[in-house]
């Protein structure tokens, strides 16, 4: 960040900013503004954490101190290729395999009802190999035909 200071032919004039190293070179150039050097580096690093926090510094805790949430992915946005059960508390994420006594009779019975219908992946693995086993055959009979 580079500290300036707004001068005459700008609305902003007489007020100090914070900005970007190139809309400073920017300003500065245009004569909207005028750099302001820090003291040294201890004063630019007091100023530059007072500005705010950095927008990837966030809060890795996906639920609330003692929460814990429950869900069940299927097979296609497990990442698993199965279903399965995702429970969340705090930063952690564990995935089961099955449902387990600590959880929820919804989330066993939505597991239950996921794993009784049949696997997407699956059957679009079947119509594809059937879809290339026609498509080889009918390759195979045009080698048959009689060319002039």
């Amino acid at each position: 960040m580079a500290k300036i200071k707004y001068i005459a032919p700008s609305p902003k004039a007489g007020q100090i900013s914070h900005e970007r190293p190139d809309v400073a070179r920017t300003l500065i150039a245009a004569g909207f503004a005028e750099a302001i050097p820090y003291k040294d580096f201890r004063e630019r690093l007091a100023q530059e954490g007072q500005v705010g926090t950095d927008a990837h510094n966030t809060d890795p805790n996906l639920t609330k101190q003692g929460e814990v949430k429950w869900s069940v992915l299927d097979s296609d946005s497990s990442g698993f290729r199965a279903v399965v059960i995702v429970r969340l508390s705090g930063s952690e994420k564990l995935y089961y395999s099955g449902p387990t006594s600590e959880m929820p009779p919804a989330v066993i019975k939505r597991f239950e009802e996921l794993m009784g219908e049949p696997d997407q992946a699956a059957v679009r693995a079947q119509e594809r190999d059937a879809a290339r086993t026609k498509q080889l055959l009918y390759e195979h009979s045009l080698k048959d035909i009689r060319r002039y």
